[in-house]
């Protein structure tokens, strides 16, 4: 397995300007490009680097493929609509990110 898909669409009632940058428990399924699916479990942690929002899920995979195995998985999207957020001026629509996810059998 080399390539995976994973799409979250939805609000997150349980976010507000305030809390985007808190740290959270993550669970998210992945697809793979062979059907088969793997559910990833773990603590999120988000900062913003620059103009960069970074969050970073570190886990496990918790069932179906490569249950077992440690993941991280980092998530990399313009910070300009957080910050704004999160100085009070306006709430956040959508974000997109460039995500990496590496599991490792140890």
């Amino acid at each position: 397995m080399t390539t995976g898909f994973r799409s979250i669409q939805g609000s997150a009632p349980d976010r507000t300007c305030l809390t985007l940058l808190d740290p959270a428990v993550s669970n998210s399924t992945v697809t793979w490009n062979t059907g088969q699916t793997s559910t990833v479990s773990g603590n999120r942690t988000a900062t913003v680097v620059g103009a960069a929002l970074v969050v970073t899920i570190t886990g496990n995979v918790t069932s179906g493929l490569f249950v077992g195995n440690t993941v991280i998985q980092t998530s990399t999207r313009p910070a300009t609509d957080i910050l704004t957020c999160t100085l009070g001026l306006f709430s956040v629509s959508s974000v997109y990110s460039l995500v990496t996810l590496e599991i490792t059998s140890w």
